[in-house]
């Protein structure tokens, strides 16, 4: 008796923790943080860094002069992801090919001689040139023609799907979820400060007051400074954005959008739809 209650107890303790663990994941929150830096005649610069667990799962970007490096972190241990060294490799094992192949051709190509056309040097008669040019241009037309009918098939099936009355409520049901995920995930701290001149006093006034009616600036600290003594047009400044989010969020959009009668329709008839596809284009094959 004392050997099963033992047993029943690792049980509920392993289940406990397996409890603990889930509620976690759900419920704790990713943390996020976003800066960019425009500087005059620069290109930008934008740091990302994100984390989840107690800072136990880390991922960060940096994005500068043009290239885009990622880093995974996992209890502090980072890892490169960007595949710039793989390509340094790849372009090395090219390179080698290359000269492998030059060795045993002979002559590199810049020496090989160039190949000329025997008609060119000869001359096509000019009846004949004729009847090529009316070829071709009859079999642009085609393609041309078959072209705008398959855009135009796409167009109409479009909209034929987005006329449907229950393909309307299944994407109206989506755009509520997007709109109720952009709401959690929109930051919850925001700072920063631009500098700009259109290079035209006129038009720079003009620029300033729409800015100004835009709730994002009086809502968070973030600071517009118009140049009206420039002559030229420039950008420069710094932004900096903090939120986090849960993941339960997107779960409860999942059972939200999967319970939805009309998005399972929607979902239905594409699949069905593929599996016509394939079994013509099967059939056509044998």
């Amino acid at each position: 008796m004392s050997i099963l209650f033992l047993l029943l107890k690792i049980i509920g303790v392993i289940l406990a923790v397996i409890l603990v663990f889930l509620l976690l994941c759900l419920f704790h929150p990713v943390f996020y943080q976003v800066e960019g830096i425009l500087k005059e005649d620069a290109k930008p610069i934008v740091k990302g860094k994100f984390w989840w667990l107690f800072q136990i799962l880390g991922f960060e970007i940096l994005f500068s002069e043009g290239n885009l490096s990622l880093k995974i972190r996992i209890f502090g241990i980072g890892k490169e992801l960007s595949g710039e060294k793989e390509k340094d490799g790849e372009d090395s094992k090219e390179e080698q090919k290359r000269e492998e192949t030059d060795k045993y051709t002979g002559d590199p190509v810049e020496n090989k001689p160039e190949i000329t056309n025997s008609r060119q040097e000869i001359g096509e008669p000019e009846e004949q040139k004729k009847s090529k040019f009316r070829h071709q241009k009859r079999r642009g037309k085609k393609q041309d023609t078959g072209e705008r009918k398959k855009k135009s098939g796409v167009f109409s099936s479009i909209k034929r799907e987005l006329s449907d009355e229950t393909n309307k409520l299944a994407f109206s049901h989506v755009w509520r979820e997007i709109l109720y995920l952009l709401s959690h995930l929109k930051p919850k701290d925001a700072k920063g400060e631009i500098h700009f001149s259109t290079g035209d006093p006129a038009h720079t006034g003009e620029l300033t007051g729409v800015l100004s009616l835009c709730p994002v600036f009086y809502r968070y600290k973030l600071h517009v400074y118009p140049d009206f003594a420039s002559d030229k047009f420039y950008v420069r400044g710094n932004l900096s954005l903090k939120g986090h989010i849960s993941l339960y969020h997107f779960v409860l959009i999942l059972i939200r959008l999967f319970a939805d009668k009309n998005i399972r329709g929607f979902l239905k008839k594409i699949r069905n739809r593929r599996t016509k596809k394939w079994e013509t284009t099967h059939f056509i094959q044998q």
